[in-house]
């Protein structure tokens, strides 16, 4: 058995959890789940001050000494303006807005949404990725039978979802250059992905969720596709050159996708959870960032340590993960949930690997 495999998920393949594929494509496949672990026991704190699209924070990250947050649904009075905004931690170990910056203005024609979903930050550049996912319309209970099979009928497609930011930020945090990337073009013509390129992201499309920077390299993480015996991809690629550069790597998550991914000093942190809507617990693992797809002729593969699981509040489901420090024991996290009032913001002491 491949190291990646480790106790935590040798154990798992004895329980199976079926997850419910939309196309002959992404059939329905039975995927191990992971065995559980103690819950992380969080530190509520406060956002203060006006934030905005404050039910849907989507997306963390320490940027300098502020905390950069951001959501998935756009605002203003076209519902139409994207902004992240930079918060000032304060002596109570609160946050207070100090600055929103507009990353993107939607239009009817492509989209209003950018839909934010992830952060990453390497020198003085700040990354922002938009999910380069389609949406099937929810139902309405009011609706009659008709409408809402007409409403099951429509995948909304929007071109303001498929980019990737580059913003380099000055000493006083305003932005001094802006670059933006699409990847549209490579998931349509990868063997893999352009599979799952027409399929809505709850029902296991594409869906980026996390993204991380480390040595040059940006890192994406999917919350779909998951694949047959439960891998995920994890896309890496250069900015610069993203078509030439890129390769996937692909993690076990036992059923589960990728919610935020955090760089560390010994690899990376992944914040995995659902896929869909299926009853499944929110995870943090510890990944070594080398490939955990198995094979007789590898000498080496990568290695994912689960290091405790994540309670979301009601109605809260944990996507932004920040890493606030590290040391030799312990990683300190500030995890935000979609769905919560301001994001319901709490901070976490996770004890490190073999801790």
């Amino acid at each position: 058995m491949s190291p990646c495999f480790t106790d935590w998920l040798a154990y798992a393949r004895t329980m199976k959890c079926n997850i419910i594929l939309s196309t002959a494509l992404a059939a329905a496949a039975q995927l191990p789940l992971a065995t559980a672990a103690e819950p992380a026991t969080g530190r509520s704190v406060a956002f203060h001050g006006e934030i905005l699209a404050d039910s849907d924070i989507s997306a963390a990250i320490q940027f300098r000494d502020m905390l950069i947050i951001g959501a998935d649904e756009a605002v203003g009075a076209r519902a139409n303006e994207n902004y992240i905004q930079l918060l000032q931690r304060e002596a109570s170990g609160d946050y207070r807005t100090v600055s929103n910056i507009l990353v993107y203005r939607g239009d009817k024609q492509n989209g209003q949404e950018l839909d934010i979903e992830g952060f990453a930050v390497e020198g003085d550049h700040l990354y922002v990725i938009g999910s380069h996912s389609l949406a099937r319309k929810r139902f309405k209970e009011s609706g009659s039978y008709e409408e809402n099979l007409k409403r099951l009928t429509q995948v909304k497609q929007e071109s303001s979802r498929y980019q990737l930011f580059r913003l380099a930020l000055d000493a006083t945090n305003q932005v001094s250059g802006r670059d933006q990337i699409s990847l549209a073009t490579i998931f349509n013509n990868d063997p893999l992905l352009s599979r799952f390129t027409t399929i809505p992201s709850k029902e296991n499309g594409i869906d980026i969720e996390g993204i991380a920077a480390k040595e040059g390299k940006l890192y994406l993480g999917f919350r779909g596709p998951v694949l047959r015996d439960g891998y995920v991809p994890v896309m890496q690629l250069a900015f610069e050159n993203p078509l030439e550069s890129y390769k996937l790597l692909f993690v076990n998550l036992a059923g589960r996708g990728i919610r935020d991914l955090a760089a560390v000093s010994d690899g990376f942190l992944i914040l995995a959870g659902p896929v869909g809507d299926e009853q499944v617990s929110y995870q943090l693992l510890h990944w070594n960032g080398k490939d955990c797809l198995t094979g007789s002729d590898r000498k080496e593969s990568g290695k994912l340590h689960l290091l405790t699981e994540i309670t979301p509040p009601e109605d809260g489901k944990a996507e932004g993960m920040a890493l606030l420090s590290e040391t030799a024991q312990n990683y300190e996290l500030l995890i935000v949930f979609d769905g919560a009032k301001n994001g319901a913001p709490a901070r976490f002491t996770i004890k490190r690997p073999g801790r």
